[in-house]
């Protein structure tokens, strides 16, 4: 062998070595003691809807992660999706974040006013882009509902892969809207508009898609944060029949016995105190018997499809937990599980004329007609019945609107553990940021961070993660409260509101039903003193007299309606003042003959 020769194979082994070396570093683990982030975030379900928690669905994966983890029955979100989803993703005010109400609650002359934008604003940074810091791969899938547009959708906001649902609520199967005014959803992946595949089904579909990111993965060595916003529990409630049938009895009793079933169980399970009672409905509801049978039939089949849409959704998580298991990622993942705010009591049955006038074709024949248009949905009745033992629903700051489920489980957390500490939305990515390391406090120029670690709760069960003295405020769709000490003020707007301000103790009196206004004026003044310097700092901006969220909706549905229409109105006119005309001139010309 020549030495020229020898000299060429040595150099080319040193070129292999340090090709395999810089390979190696591009793809061996950043941080390899980080553990994976699983953020899950459930549509409109109330604090007692999950198995664990209480509930009649079936959820046997969600409960074994409650069971390995902590349980938190004193969590607060908005009333409404878009602000909780902006401060869930930031741990920011959604005011400050720009998503104070829904774009679809905002009257016109409100669009665009600062912190009303709809969207997520350049002011704050997701849980995404801030775990980029680590080097973590960044996956979403779901319902996004903070921005639609090139700027705004999760792959602007430090996600690297995505396939989402830009608005806020649509059929399950297909790419179909759910209200008059939006008769068409869009989905999108990788920040571009796309198709749905021909077997889709939200729950199923976005498990496929989160599975399939972590396949192409190509730096499979890097931890990882997904997020998964089903659209499980929206309107329209829809679900496979396999994961539904076992539940066509469960409702048959009606809301009012739902509702005594669940206020017993809170009891049991210590949520509320032993001498609590349960009160009236605080909505004008008539009592299950005075509905006719096929009334009846028709909402407990709502609330059967309702719970197998959970029972399905809690199916594909478990499919995303044995592949997480298969490839060995399991055990040093972090899973939380919550939900945006309260049960859905909107009315949507008496506007599906509507909704099928404008093409959309929904029914209410679970059994007999095709499951893809079936339009399922609580309805203030069955609402009421799963918000319990709170009052009020979504779109309002009663407990029942706001108090929803959190489970925290993994490496080297707390197992087997409840907590009834009282924590807000906001405080989640802090928290997350603690488990890693990461500052809790926002980066230099964004918007500050308004939420708080419950790291330290979370080691210690006797701290608490709100100081005594730290109050925190809150106002979505015209509905408002603030929070300190164990007490709140609340304001419901109309139309179940009467937009006055109430106090309540909330450590003796979850229930708020005992008003401490007038027994405890110095204390009420403190807190709604409180509460105008919070709307001051975020920039509250009242709703004019007389909104309500749904008003606004069906003011919208019925522009739609009318823009839709218009051309078949105009015909008719023109039709009709033709006739008029020309039975005009008939008559005069008959009378002119006359004479």
């Amino acid at each position: 062998m020549s030495r020229g020769f020898l000299r060429l194979k040595i150099f080319s082994c040193l070129v292999f070595i340090g090709l395999s070396n810089l390979v190696y570093s591009q793809n061996k683990p950043t941080n390899p003691s980080k553990p994976n982030i699983v953020l899950i975030l459930i549509d409109d379900s109330g604090l007692m809807d999950l198995g664990v928690f209480g509930g009649e669905a079936r959820t046997p994966n969600i409960d074994r992660l409650a069971n390995n983890g902590m349980m938190f029955t004193n969590m607060h979100a908005s009333p409404v999706c878009a602000p909780s989803r902006a401060m869930l993703l930031t741990g920011t005010n959604s005011h400050l974040a720009g998503v104070a109400n829904l774009p679809e609650f905002l009257p016109a002359e409100y669009q665009g006013k600062p912190g009303y934008g709809g969207v997520l604003n350049d002011k704050v940074q997701t849980i995404a882009t801030r775990l980029k810091e680590l080097y973590y791969n960044t996956y979403a899938a779901g319902k996004w509902h903070l921005g639609h547009d090139e700027n705004t959708l999760p792959n602007r906001r430090g996600f690297d892969r995505s396939f989402i649902l830009g608005s806020s609520g649509a059929n399950n199967y297909q790419a179909k809207g759910y209200l008059p005014m939006k008769p068409v959803a869009h989905w999108y992946a990788d920040g571009k508009e796309t198709e749905l595949p021909n077997d889709f089904y939200s729950s199923k579909s976005y498990i496929d898609k989160i599975i399939s990111f972590h396949q192409q993965e190509k730096k499979k060595n890097q931890p990882f944060f997904s997020y998964i916003a089903f659209q499980a529990i929206h309107a329209p409630v829809q679900a496979p029949k396999k994961f539904v049938n076992h539940y066509l009895d469960t409702y048959k009793q009606g809301w009012d016995k739902i509702r005594e079933r669940r206020f017993k169980k809170a009891k049991e399970m210590g949520i509320i105190p032993k001498n609590a009672k349960l009160g009236a409905p605080f909505t004008p509801l008539k009592k299950w018997e005075e509905l006719s049978k096929e009334e009846q039939k028709d909402y407990a089949m709502s609330l059967a499809v309702t719970a197998g849409m959970l029972e399905a959704m809690d199916y594909h998580i478990g499919r995303y937990i044995a592949y997480l298991k298969k490839e060995g990622l399991f055990e040093n993942t972090v899973f939380i599980v919550t939900s945006d705010n309260g049960p859905d009591g909107a009315e949507y049955v008496s506007n599906l004329y509507l909704m099928n006038a404008v093409g959309l074709k929904y029914h209410r024949d679970y059994q007999n007609k095709p499951e893809k248009d079936y339009y399922g949905s609580l309805e203030p009745g069955f609402a009421t019945a799963v918000a319990a033992p709170f009052d009020y629903f979504k779109y309002y700051t009663g407990e029942g609107g706001l108090r929803v489920p959190l489970i925290i489980s993994g490496p080297n957390l707390p197992k087997q553990t409840r907590s009834d500490v009282f924590c807000f939305f906001t405080d989640i990515a802090p928290t997350i940021y603690d488990l890693l390391g990461l500052s809790t406090s926002a980066n230099k120029g964004f918007a500050p961070i308004t939420g708080k670690s419950m790291l330290p709760h979370i080691k210690d069960a006797n701290v608490p993660v709100y100081a005594r003295g730290e109050g925190i405020g809150l106002e979505a769709a015209n509905s408002a409260a603030y929070f300190l000490d164990g007490y709140k003020i609340v304001k419901n707007n109309i139309p179940l509101g009467d937009m006055e301000w109430h106090l309540y103790d909330l450590v003796n009196d979850p229930l708020e039903r005992n008003d401490l206004v007038n027994s405890n004026p110095e204390l009420f003044q403190k807190m709604l003193v409180g509460y105008q310097k919070f709307a001051k700092e975020v920039g509250v901006i009242e709703m004019p007299k007389g909104y309500s969220a749904s008003g606004e909706v069906t003011k919208k549905s019925m522009r739609v309606l009318f823009w839709k229409f218009s051309p078949y109105f105009l015909a008719l006119l023109l039709f009709i003042i033709g006739l008029i005309i020309g039975i005009w001139r008939w008559r005069r010309k008959k009378s002119g003959k006359a004479i």
